[in-house]
């Protein structure tokens, strides 16, 4: 599965053929023959698809039916004008030969056949009927990652009677949400653009690429902010940073526990904000002694009078400065700790007194779109059972999101029976999931198993059925909101050319299966008639936001405070709800799950991050970005320098990494950009779908090393909580 060397020729040699079918299809002399040079440049708005989680805004540029080039769009908060590399390279996934071209049914073989979609419907709605009668609706599940349409498969699924809707949160961002929804009752954005000290904690906007931010930090930066990046590695973020302090992995919690100690030792918080807004202070206050620097140097080896001067810094500034909210990275899903660390961050910057202030953290505005039923469409009632991965369930994972869900418990779900079939959307857990041999053994349970997509993804190629799906250019989805803003944003993907191939939008795709299931009366709307209701309480008309791709509604955001969406209405330090779950209601130290092996020289923590040409798989087999990839030897595992002399690796050998899930073979980076204690690899490569042959068998991926893991307050995936061995080859 995996390949010692690759080389830009023989990459280039295995996607030629790939090149040649592109260019016989749509080609130079295919576009000189077609009188190219008479044909009008149409400019039309839409989102960009390109990383799934961002939709920046777009112009896309259509010259005889072809896209010729994309720009941003520059009233969009999320972009501002910018396109980052994988927005250019996901265009190309339109003129992919590996496309899904028409509905595909697996044979008794395991080959696949094309059928029609009203056999598609015909077959998947007979089946789906067959299991709910025998194992009842909560037998079904749907995953997806986030998008426009998210709604759809919610009412969908509460339509069928089941409330197993969840999406890729849990292997992503669930514990961070859940700690700030805890304290603040939501989850709040940074004003880095107004801010003068900014602390970013295990997070790489700069390499996952989230435009806005990286605007805001070089804004702030040239204004003169102070930027520290705390991260194992010395990542893109911190190239740009004033400082980076080289924490050991997994113990962020310790660090910013000593920040609170100097903070309230030393009185440097806002006493007016905590005695006015907040619940629990005195409980902390009692709580945090047992947490000085002098422990955390210890713990977390970053030296006591660094943490003090930090501390000290960064409380000066206060209410513009503030710590980053995250997001995946060091406390989203990565440690058995991970829930209370994002509850320290988020309590380190309510101490300052920032929270809605300009510099530190405010919540975003987003408008109230209209329904459905105000148009006489009725909606299904939500299902009273509870969901079957236990989020949201006291004595199972009561601090799960009942919309995220947790992705990674569907395999051993289906494995013990208790889900039987499922659909899963813009999305691809064999890949993205933890330990792929247990969920592709989970996944071959089900009795049912729907895949919607564009290509043929390893997911895809486990299923009864795939439903190709018409690509972002090709479809107009549901209306909606701009993330990220001060004002509230709408916005819309819609089709910018026909479809190329036998493919539908998921709305014809689900009112195509809900007819055979008899719920078809939840679907009987149109995407227009949709969005026209969406945009109804607003005063924006449909043609206006197809016209300008993003309008600005409402009021803009003002400084003050606003009561929290919490118990108390306030910021709540101290949480009784979590003592009622036998939860820790303050931050304490609690140790990672585990640890490498100090006596062995071989034993490294695997750390994992993004690159900014790749989008988990998703931009895997787009030529481009993996030429890119090659021809800047991004596929490197960077391991400390000390500790690959120690070991006898220099910089550039082949390396084998092996634990008791997996085997992987890459080449090696000695840095001194990396703590002694892990090594790190970057995701977005292992694919192991042959379908995918611009990626296929290329490097290994971190999920291949990742044991099936459920943290105990949201069921996350601990993703860094995993050992391996280096070895030289």
């Amino acid at each position: 599965m995996q390949r010692d060397k690759i080389s830009r020729r023989s990459f280039l040699k295995r996607v030629g053929g790939a090149t040649v079918a592109i260019n016989s299809l749509f080609g130079f002399n295919w576009w000189r023959k077609n009188s190219y040079k008479s044909a009008e440049i149409k400019r039309i708005p839409t989102q960009c698809h390109g990383c799934g989680a961002n939709r920046c805004g777009i112009y896309v540029y259509v010259k005889d039916n072809r896209i010729w080039k994309i720009e941003g769009n520059p009233k969009t908060h999320n972009n501002g004008g910018s396109v980052c590399p994988r927005g250019h390279g996901y265009i190309h996934e339109m003129y992919s030969p590996a496309r899904l071209k028409q509905p595909l049914k697996r044979t008794d073989n395991g080959t696949y056949e094309p059928i029609t979609w009203e056999q598609a419907f015909k077959e998947i709605a007979v089946q789906l009927n067959l299991i709910i009668m025998e194992h009842g609706p909560q037998s079904v599940f749907w995953l997806q990652y986030p998008m426009a349409n998210a709604a759809l498969p919610f009412r969908f699924m509460h339509a069928l009677g089941s409330p197993n809707t969840c999406s890729h949160g849990s292997t992503c961002y669930t514990a961070r949400n859940a700690a700030f929804n805890t304290t603040y009752g939501g989850l709040p954005d940074n004003d880095m653009w107004e801010s003068r000290y900014i602390i970013i904690v295990g997070r790489n906007p700069v390499g996952g690429i989230k435009l806005s931010q990286m605007k805001e930090l070089s804004h702030a930066k040239d204004k003169g902010a102070r930027i520290v990046v705390v991260d194992p590695r010395h990542s893109e973020t911190a190239v740009i940073a004033n400082e980076w302090l080289s924490i050991k992995p997994g113990t962020d919690l310790a660090f910013l526990l000593a920040m609170l100690n100097v903070i309230i030792e030393e009185g440097l918080y806002d006493q007016e904000f905590v005695n006015n807004h907040t619940v629990g202070f005195d409980k902390l206050a009692d709580e945090i002694i047992s947490y000085p620097p002098e422990w955390a140097e210890r713990v977390c080896d970053i030296p006591r009078d660094t943490i003090y001067r930090i501390a000290r810094e960064f409380a000066s500034y206060r209410p513009k400065s503030l710590i980053h909210r995250g997001y995946h990275g060091g406390y989203g899903s990565g440690y058995l700790n991970s829930f209370q660390t994002a509850r320290s961050v988020a309590i380190v910057n309510a101490l300052l007194g920032n929270y809605e202030r300009k510099g530190g953290l405010y919540m975003q505005l987003r408008p109230e779109l209209g329904e459905l039923k105000e148009a006489g469409h009725p909606s299904p009632d939500i299902p009273k059972v509870p969901k079957a991965d236990g989020s949201g369930i006291p004595g199972r994972y009561p601090a799960g999101s009942y919309s995220d869900g947790i992705s990674h418990a569907i395999p051993e779900l289906a494995i013990s029976g208790v889900l039987k079939a499922g659909f899963v959307y813009h999305s691809n857990p064999a890949r993205t999931n933890p330990n792929p041999k247990r969920v592709i053994a989970g996944y071959r349970n089900l009795q049912l198993l729907v895949t919607i997509d564009c290509v043929m993804s390893e997911t895809a190629a486990l299923s009864h059925y795939v439903l190709p799906e018409s690509f972002f250019l090709e479809r107009d989805d549901s209306v909606d909101t701009v993330h990220s803003a001060k004002v509230a944003q709408l916005t819309i993907t819609q089709q910018v050319v026909p479809p190329m191939h036998n493919t539908k939008p998921l709305l014809d795709i689900l009112k195509g299966i809900s007819k055979g299931v008899g719920i078809e009366k939840y679907f009987n709307f149109t995407n227009e008639e949709l969005n026209h209701l969406r945009l109804k309480p607003l005063g924006v008309t449909l043609e206006t936001l197809r016209k300008e791709g993003v309008v600005e509604v409402g009021p803009h955001w003002v400084e003050g405070f606003k009561p929290c969406k919490t118990p108390s209405g306030k910021v709540e330090i101290y949480s009784k709800r979590l003592s009622g779950w036998s939860i820790d209601p303050l931050p304490r130290w609690q140790e990672p799950l585990l640890s490498p092996d100090k006596n062995d020289p071989h034993s490294f923590r695997l750390l994992h991050g993004k690159q900014s040409v790749a989008t988990h798989s998703m931009t895997a087999n787009i030529a481009i970005l993996m030429q890119l990839s090659i021809r800047y030897n991004l596929l490197r595992l960077w391991m400390n320098s000390r500790r690959g002399q120690r070991i006898g690796i220099k910089d550039g050998d082949m390396v084998v990494i092996e634990n008791e899930l997996g085997k992987g073979v890459v080449k090696v980076r000695l840095t001194e950009g990396i703590h002694p204690s892990a090594v790190w690899l970057p995701s977005g490569y292992g694919i192991f779908s042959q379908a995918l042959k611009n990626a296929y068998g290329i490097g290994p991926s971190f999920n291949d090393f990742l044991n099936t893991h459920f943290d105990p307050v949201v069921g996350h995936v601990m993703s860094s909580e995993v050992i391996v061995k280096v070895k030289k080859i």
